[in-house]
């Protein structure tokens, strides 16, 4: 039994070895690729490679069928994945991450040592880039603070992009030695190519030349100018939203500000529901809830002393009425009642909807209180220790040639309470385009009788508020403005305007970077024209700006609410 076994187990391998024919597996002649893919280091999707005559070449997408956000754009961290015949081998091979911003070369050897090359290639595909350049930074060596143009892309042929960049005895600029960062649109190349960590000499301007996703070729010149010290440093302290005020509304029609609180009301039209809410300026901490004074109270302002004053909206009769909390446990005093029926000619439907501004004492000296009408006039109170001589207002047409005679927002501030005070202006009329001309303006109106415009290309389409506050002797505006569309995003703009000559500068011109200092980041979007606000407190160089936004009804409320920031004026 044993031999038995023992001579079918040879019989076994015999077979078994007359089968094994290595040379008819492992000696073929095949070097063909079979296939061949590629992916993002570290992610699951992968491409495949068309392979022709000697060729691979891969599309990459950089955007996901369907949809908006990037996949990837860094083509220098691949990942390649191949399939070839039993018995061949690749070289170089291809395990690791591999540089595909360049065709690379690869050999495939075939068992019996017959060799075919192959290149390898990649290109972007996906959506049609033609803005080229969307960014050009420098900053100063061994510092973090980045300097760009005002001028935002997209950028023509032929432009020159000036960057203004402080320079000062304790920081002084070397125009030689400047790190640059480069932000191009996916799939569009620049040339030269600037590394972040090599000083580039910025003495003459820089000529650079960049293709966009179409192939378009445009040159582009960066040009350095010195700027005098910048005053200003700002930074967000907190956001808070609709929902964590405890408010109901996503639309804040109305705020204001005193040293220790800020107010935004919440009103119902024919009855006492609604309540005035009291929040902690320092943190956004709400402090108390107070009844309104009378049925249709609409705004909140405060004076120069921190007292706060509710105003109601001439509605059914109502008229235009006002009253003074002294603080946050006293009762309301009505010190101003022009009552519709008394005397229509002041008294026009919808008076006290709109915005309702203050300045000076409205207790002990003079006051004075503004608030505007659609057809382009504006209405004025002149208050003497805490009365007006007549509840009638002084009312002023405004001129039409600059309004059109008419305004679908306003607003009118005094500067200060004395008796010769600047005046601030702005306004808005709605057209259909961006460029139509038509759109916002702020104007000074100095103590001479002379106006002077800012530029309306430094702000955008609709100026909803601002507020105009001194520093250290300085003079600047803060402002709410957004863009024609009503879901074009808001922003804060601050300028300069102690020199209200620079107001005419544009963008691009000498010394325009003394003129605006800050610009936001979007802050949300408005649902109307009544709707968002801006005050400002001072504290020694320290200016508290406190925006009020609102989101749109399709939007969710978290977009809505009351940010603080902080302008710190810097003495060099």
């Amino acid at each position: 039994m044993k031999l038995f076994r023992y001579i079918a187990g040879i019989a076994c391998l015999l077979a078994a070895a007359a089968c094994h024919k290595p040379d008819a597996l492992f000696n073929g002649s095949d070097n063909e690729i079979r296939s061949i893919y590629v992916k993002f280091a570290g992610t699951d999707k992968q491409y495949p490679g068309v392979v022709s005559k000697g060729t691979v070449s891969f599309d990459v997408p950089i955007y996901q069928a369907g949809t908006d956000p990037l996949v990837e754009t860094d083509i220098s961290k691949m990942e390649i994945v191949a399939s070839i015949p039993v018995g061949a081998t690749i070289t170089p091979g291809l395990v690791g991450i591999k540089d595909l911003t360049s065709p690379i070369e690869i050999t495939v050897t075939a068992a019996n040592g017959t060799q075919q090359k192959y290149k390898l290639s990649a290109r972007k595909t996906g959506m049609n880039y033609t803005k080229g350049l969307l960014e050009f930074t420098v900053k100063k060596e061994g510092q973090t603070k980045v300097y760009q143009s005002s001028q935002a892309a997209p950028y023509n042929n032929g432009d020159t992009l000036y960057i203004d960049i402080p320079n000062t005895p304790k920081d002084p600029l070397d125009q030689t030695r400047l790190l640059v960062n480069v932000k191009l649109e996916p799939t569009c190349t620049m040339t030269p190519e600037l590394k972040e960590d090599v000083p580039v000499d910025f003495t003459k301007p820089l000529e650079i030349k960049v293709t966009d996703g179409m192939g378009t070729l445009r040159t582009h010149y960066i040009a350095i100018r010195p700027a005098n010290f910048t005053k200003a440093r700002f930074r967000e302290l907190w956001f808070r939203s609709v929902e964590e005020l405890g408010l109901t509304r996503a639309n804040i029609k109305s705020l204001a500000v005193s040293n220790e609180y800020f107010f935004i009301p919440e009103f119902e039209d024919w009855n006492s529901d609604g309540k005035l809410h009291v929040f902690n300026a320092a943190d956004g901490r709400l402090v108390k809830k107070i009844d309104p004074p009378t049925t249709f109270s609409y705004r909140v302002a405060t004076d120069n002393q921190g007292r706060f004053l509710v105003s109601t909206w001439n509605e059914s009769g109502k008229g235009f009425i006002l009253y003074r909390y002294n603080d946050l446990q006293s009762n309301p005093e009505q010190i101003l009642n022009l009552v519709s029926w008394d005397d229509p000619q002041f008294i026009p439907a919808q008076l006290g909807i709109n915005k309702v501004n203050i300045t000076g004492d409205t207790k002990s000296g003079k006051a004075y209180m503004y608030t505007t009408m659609s057809n382009g006039q504006y209405y004025s109170w002149e208050l003497t220790n805490g009365a007006s001589p007549s509840p009638r207002p002084v009312v002023t047409k405004f001129d039409p040639a600059k309004t059109g005679g008419t305004w679908d927002i306003a607003s009118v501030k005094r500067g200060t309470a004395d008796t010769k005070s600047d005046m601030y202006f702005s306004w808005y009329n709605e057209g259909a385009t961006e460029t139509d001309g038509k759109g916002s303006r702020f104007e000074i109106l100095d103590e001479g009788g002379v106006y002077h415009r800012l530029n309306p290309v430094n702000h955008p389409y609709k100026i909803l508020a601002y507020d105009v506050f001194s520093v250290n002797g300085d003079r600047f505006v803060a402002m709410l403005a957004q863009g024609l569309k009503s879901n074009s995003e808001s922003r804060i703009l601050v300028y300069d305007i102690t020199d209200m000559s620079k107001l005419a500068l544009a963008p691009g011109d000498p010394g325009y970077v003394n003129l605006k200092l800050f610009e936001s980041a979007p802050l949300g979007m408005t649902t109307d024209l009544s709707s968002g606000d801006v005050h400002v407190t001072v504290n020694g160089l320290n200016a508290d700006i406190y925006v009020g936004t609102t989101a749109v009804s399709s939007q969710a409320a978290g977009n809505a609410g009351v940010r603080k920031l902080r302008m710190e004026y810097q003495v060099e």
